[in-house]
């Protein structure tokens, strides 16, 4: 029986993927990384900005001695500032009786201001879990696992709404049945299929066909 219900942040509550795929690539470029928004989104969609550029360090893309303290702030900062909804999100959680969580790879302050921002921070009650409370951001299993732990939750008591094959790889890995959103404008043509093959166990276009799944709930 579901008693929980775990959303992704950025994709599926905020629509800032897209913005965030901008605003890093931009920053890329500048540091001479060759890469485009297409190729960001496909590579990095989900995954937190200290992994990407650490992904790239290793491979020789950016300098080794770069400081992600003073790089990732910078970032956040650039796209906290263009946050903004997904069509639909307000409706779909005032649809909803199951309790309910955010699980993200964002930092917790950049979360809660989105929340506030949006105006749906009452409905999370301070649930919030960010990568930065665990050793490894998703596609890691451990901010799920925090998750569970910190709400007293089995698996089969979860249901996860996830938008990037990251942040499915690693509700699956914790063992938790997850939606795939695509109601983001990120989300590409062949993204479904790439959610799939991650192992989703139901597909959703948008937040009207999210409500109408999580009625049964």
């Amino acid at each position: 029986m579901i008693k929980h219900i775990l959303f992704d942040c950025d994709g599926v509550l905020i629509d800032t993927e897209i913005v965030a795929a901008e605003v890093v690539t931009n920053w890329l470029n500048s540091e001479g990384v060759g890469i485009d928004i297409e190729a960001f989104i496909r590579d990095y969609t989900g995954k937190t900005f200290s992994d990407i550029i650490n992904i790239l360090k290793g491979q020789g893309d950016l300098n080794a001695d770069l400081d992600l303290s003073l790089v990732v702030p910078e970032l956040d900062n650039e796209i906290r500032d263009n946050q903004r909804p997904i069509d639909g999100v307000w409706a779909m959680l005032d649809s909803l009786k199951t309790a309910r969580s955010v699980v993200s790879n964002s930092a917790k302050d950049y979360v809660e201001l989105a929340l506030e921002k949006l105006e749906i921070t009452h409905h999370f009650e301070g649930r919030i879990y960010s990568a930065e409370m665990v050793a490894k951001g998703k596609p890691d299993p451990g901010v799920y696992l925090l998750a569970l732990e910190e709400l007293s939750l089995s698996p089969e008591e979860v249901l996860v709404i996830e938008d990037s094959v990251a942040g499915v790889t690693a509700s699956k890995a914790a063992g938790l049945k997850t939606i795939g959103y695509l109601g983001g404008s990120h989300v590409r043509k062949g993204h479904a299929n790439q959610l799939l093959m991650a192992g989703v166990d139901a597909i959703v276009q948008d937040h009207a066909a999210l409500t109408h799944y999580l009625s049964d709930y």
